[in-house]
């Protein structure tokens, strides 16, 4: 595979706008990992001062995996007496305020909070995969972030795909609910 310079990096305007495009995924995900704000914006620091020093020397064949990964890897650095593993922050699928009446957020909520139950029951990396893909990767993103085949993320996804379906089935949760919910956590993260 052919790794080409990013031209865009070479320029102030182009670095910032791949600052812009990803500073808030990579932060949600790192701090999933670190569990600490602050943590989670210095480790970023560090990760757009690593790429802005070295945008001359790097060879990036896709920014965005190598992004994911930096970050996971600086995260996982900072934390190297104690790995946790990847979980969504608390207020990741906040429901924007004057979105609902207070009804309809109150059921939006519940649909959101049911969706990620069934998803903390996933085994570890696969619960990682969807929450990547949740934060907008695709399945050969995912894998240059895991360090793992494409086929593999897709293998974990089917499984996690059907291990969700099953808890719906042999649950008396209402399936629109959870439908909706789903609906609303991908809106949520397509809006960020």
């Amino acid at each position: 595979m052919k790794t080409v310079n990013m031209p865009s990096l070479h320029t102030l305007d182009g670095f910032e706008s791949i600052f812009k495009d990803n500073y808030t995924p990579l932060f949600r995900y790192v701090k999933s990992i670190v569990n600490d704000e602050d943590l989670a914006k210095d480790i970023l620091s560090d990760l757009f001062l690593n790429l802005w020093q070295q945008k001359d020397k790097l060879q990036i064949n896709e920014l965005r995996p190598y992004l994911f990964r930096a970050a996971k890897n600086g995260a996982l650095k900072a934390i190297s007496s104690r790995y946790q593993t990847a979980q969504l922050p608390n207020d990741a699928f906040d429901i924007p305020e004057n979105t609902y009446n207070p009804f309809e957020k109150f059921v939006a909520k519940q649909s959101i909070k049911i969706v990620e139950e069934l998803i903390s029951r996933l085994p570890l990396h696969r619960k990682e995969m969807i929450e990547l893909r949740l934060l907008g990767l695709k399945n050969a993103e995912i894998a240059q972030v895991l360090d793992i085949t494409e086929k593999k993320v897709e293998y974990n996804m089917r499984e996690a795909i059907e291990q969700l379906g099953h808890a719906v089935r042999n649950s008396n949760l209402d399936q629109a609910t959870i439908a909706g919910g789903l609906m609303l956590i991908n809106l949520i993260f397509t809006t960020i």
